[in-house]
């Protein structure tokens, strides 16, 4: 028995796992049915299987524009919703393909539209309008819309037809689509006989190309094939041509690294630049939960550059409840900008899902789901507004929680990923300079927060309190030591450099022994309080030779002011590692420790 199932075909394992998955076995089952498919292919990942609990924020709306028949594909453009449906057209007859639909006898698939009224409940379906606006369906099978920006130009798929207008079909007695285009006149949609001709080098009459979708700049046409092209994969690949500013057609390309050998179909690009898809290809680090599932790849232009290379590319499943264990597909955003509502938006997509208010063999559903949202910046220094690199910006929530924490890059610039409508703090931190704190609501405030960091003075100067002669600190004054000691116990990496000055009175010699002391008290109080050692490089005493006031102009003063004066000269320094030399601007015997 182990011999023979040693010979079974890898196929047949993958058929069985996903039979398994559609009739909902348990899920130990499903993991050993694929694990035992990955394991004779040769692939060494282990399964990661997403556990099937729908997110109870998201909840999924069933359609009341259903039919009981098939209805899918979604495409929004001047608040009307375009789709495709095989119900009965009460106003035209359509012969039944019995060779396609011979298990269900429903009609071709015609485009519906139906108008969105955005000022009831944000977003309510109307009744859908049946072909009033549209003059492009015919005996045979019409889907897939796509509308250009300025909503001159439509894209969709149809049957392909023979010089005498009978449908074409292939060997296996399947209609074939073709990829047609239709102009908005005298405000119907209507195709114009020379723009056949256009397309005539896309279309093929042994195979369909259809699911036509155009990206956000209206410069790329991305669509669904089983020709036989060289770097076809599958069952049926995606791929794009590329719409030059003259109107005329690129080559012929296949999307890189989303393809496999089984079938991908319904490409659609968001605004943000994603493609999403749908596929029941099985990929290397994922099991997905049905037959066709929903894709996402982001940023296609990077990966159709190259930018990102194939092998590289990282393809995300959605989870449920997007995704079923049934086919899953022709998802799409509603990109209507919603004032009363900035943080949510609604997802379109179709499925044959088993769902309480499920009306056909195909429904169309969506689902409110909320914006991801992204806020950038720069941080730059307040005193030249050069940009800061390596400077930690932290996000917190109103509870005072750091939520995650980022680094700026070599030109100040940083970016965080944010919940849509909420309150945070931003707090910018970086050695040697002033935190900058800000505040902001993701919902209402701009993405863009710039923040300033102020430097730390190069020099801080305390007038600590020794008594004449002496060199321990004086305990009444120590509080002038606050400053300095909070800055070095804030951050461990702020390093400083001793520096202490006698006044003029006694001997040269007594004095320069009495400013090492000093010094070296200074230093031994700050570790002490819980400074490192580390965090002090060294310390100098300069004895009298580097007074604030010479003899002479003490002399000079008042009598009342020559004490102070003295007392200005009795001073410690304190230099951050940081800055020039130069700021020691006396010259004095140096002791490092």
């Amino acid at each position: 028995a182990i011999e023979r199932k040693n010979k079974i075909n890898t196929s047949y394992l993958l058929k069985y796992a996903l039979s398994l998955r559609s009739c909902g076995a348990s899920q130990d089952m499903i993991i050993d049915a694929f694990q035992e498919y990955y394991d004779k292919i040769g692939k060494k990942e282990k399964l990661r299987v997403r556990a099937l609990i729908d997110d109870p924020e998201l909840k999924v709306e069933n359609l009341d524009i259903n039919s009981e028949f098939s209805d899918f594909g979604s495409f929004i453009y001047n608040d009307v919703l375009y789709f495709s449906s095989s119900r009965e057209n009460p106003t035209k007859k359509k012969r039944i393909n019995r060779k396609l639909y011979k298990w269900n006898e429903q009609p071709f698939l015609d485009i519906y539209s139906a108008k969105i009224d955005r000022t009831v409940d944000s977003l309510r379906l109307i009744a859908p309008i049946d072909s009033t606006l549209i003059d492009i369906n015919t005996v045979a099978h019409e889907s897939a819309v796509a509308i250009n920006e300025d909503g001159t130009t439509m894209y969709f798929s149809g049957g392909a037809v023979d010089g005498s207008g009978k449908l074409i079909y292939n060997k296996s007695n399947t209609s074939i689509l073709n990829i047609h285009r239709a102009r908005f006149i005298n405000n119907r949609w209507t195709i114009v006989e020379e723009d056949k001709a256009d397309l005539e080098f896309l279309n093929y009459d042994l195979y369909s190309m259809g699911s036509p979708s155009l990206s956000p700049d209206n410069k790329r046409l991305f669509f669904v094939t089983c020709a036989p092209f060289p770097d076809a994969k599958g069952q049926t690949d995606i791929y794009y041509i590329d719409i030059k500013e003259d109107g005329s057609y690129g080559d012929i390309n296949a999307v890189p690294g989303i393809n496999t050998s089984y079938r991908e179909g319904f490409p659609y690009v968001s605004s943000e630049g994603d493609l999403y898809f749908s596929s029941d290809g099985i990929y290397d680090d994922q099991l997905s939960v049905g037959l066709l599932d929903i894709y996402k790849v982001e940023d296609i232009d990077r990966v159709i550059s190259k930018e990102i290379e194939a092998e590289n590319v990282k393809i995300e499943h959605l989870e449920s409840p997007i995704n079923s264990d049934k086919d899953d597909f022709s998802y799409y955003i509603d990109e209507y900008a919603d004032e009363s509502n900035p943080c949510e938006y609604y997802a379109y997509f179709s499925s044959n899902r088993d769902f309480p208010t499920a009306r056909g063999d195909d429904d169309i559903y969506r689902v409110r789901i909320k914006k991801p949202k992204t806020i950038n910046g720069k941080v730059t220094d307040s005193s030249n507004q050069k940009p800061l690199r390596e400077v930690f910006v932290h996000l917190i929530d109103s509870a005072g929680v750091i939520l995650k924490t980022v680094q700026t890059d070599s030109e100040g610039n940083y970016n965080l990923d944010v919940e849509c409508d909420q309150f945070y703090r931003l707090r910018a931190s970086k050695t040697y300079f002033n935190d900058d704190l800000k505040e902001f609501n993701s919902g209402i405030d701009s993405d863009n927060i710039n923040l300033e960091l102020a430097p730390y003075p190069c020099e801080i100067t305390s007038p600590i309190g020794f008594d004449f002669g002496s060199d321990l600190i004086n305990v009444k004054e120590k509080f002038n030591l606050l400053n300095i000691l909070k800055l070095l116990l804030s951050d461990p990496e702020v390093k400083i450099k001793i520096e202490s000055h006698t006044d003029s009175r006694g001997s040269d010699e007594n004095n320069q022994d009495l400013s090492e002391r000093r010094a070296e008290n200074t230093k031994q109080y700050l570790i002490d309080s819980g400074v490192l050692e580390s965090q002090i490089l060294s310390v100098t005493g300069f004895g009298e030779s580097c007074p604030l006031y010479s003899d002479e102009e003490i002399n000079n003063s008042p009598q009342k002011e020559r004490e102070t004066k003295h007392a200005q000269n009795r001073r410690t320094r304190f230099i951050l590692s940081i800055c020039d030399d130069d700021q020691n601007d006396c010259n004095g015997p140096d002791r490092d420790n």
